[in-house]
C-alpha cells in the first residue's frame, strides 16, 4: 500500500499543475492559517468552519493543513496523492459555498462574492494529481523507487 502512495508515472506535466496548484492555493491556507496576505488568522477560520458551515472542529483542521501544508507538499512532490486529495475534498466544500453567486468569477464586483468556476479548475488539477501522481523531478518519484 505504501508503494501505491508514492508511485507516479514519468512526465514533466505533474510539475506545472503541482506548481500552479500551490502557487494558487497556498495564499489561501496561509491566510487561514498564519492570517499572511491579508487573512483573518486560525481562530477566526476554524469560528467560520465550526459555527457558520457547522463544520467539526478536526475537519476545519484538516482543511486549513491541506491548503497551508498541503500546498508546500505539493510543490515538493511529496505525498502528492494525499495531499491533492484533500485539497479536491476541501474545494469541492468550498465551491458549494460559492454556489450563491453563480458560475463566474466576480469580475465587476457586483455579486457580494466569487462564482465557483475557480474551485471548478482547481479540483479538476487536483484530482488529476491524485490519479497520475507527482511524475518527474519529485520526492513522491525518489520514494517510489527506494520502496520497490
Amino acid at each position: 500500500m505504501l508503494y501505491h502512495l508514492f508511485q507516479t508515472k514519468e512526465g514533466l506535466g505533474p510539475i506545472f499543475i503541482r506548481l500552479g496548484l500551490a502557487i494558487c492555493i497556498f495564499p489561501h491556507g496561509a491566510q487561514k492559517a498564519l492570517g499572511w496576505f491579508e487573512g483573518s488568522g486560525f481562530y477566526t477560520a476554524m469560528d467560520y468552519f465550526t459555527s457558520t458551515l457547522g463544520a467539526p472542529y478536526f475537519l476545519g483542521v484538516l482543511a486549513i493543513g491541506f491548503e497551508f501544508i498541503g500546498t508546500v507538499f505539493l510543490v515538493f512532490g511529496f505525498l502528492t496523492r494525499l495531499s491533492a486529495l484533500g485539497i479536491a475534498i476541501t474545494l469541492t466544500v468550498a465551491g458549494f459555498t460559492h454556489q450563491e453567486y453563480g458560475f463566474f468569477m466576480n469580475w465587476f464586483g457586483d455579486k457580494g462574492g466569487e462564482g465557483f468556476e475557480y474551485h471548478i479548475l482547481a479540483v479538476s488539477a487536483a484530482l488529476s494529481l491524485f490519479f497520475r501522481g507527482a511524475g518527474s523531478f519529485s520526492f513522491d518519484k525518489k520514494l517510489g523507487e527506494w520502496i520497490v
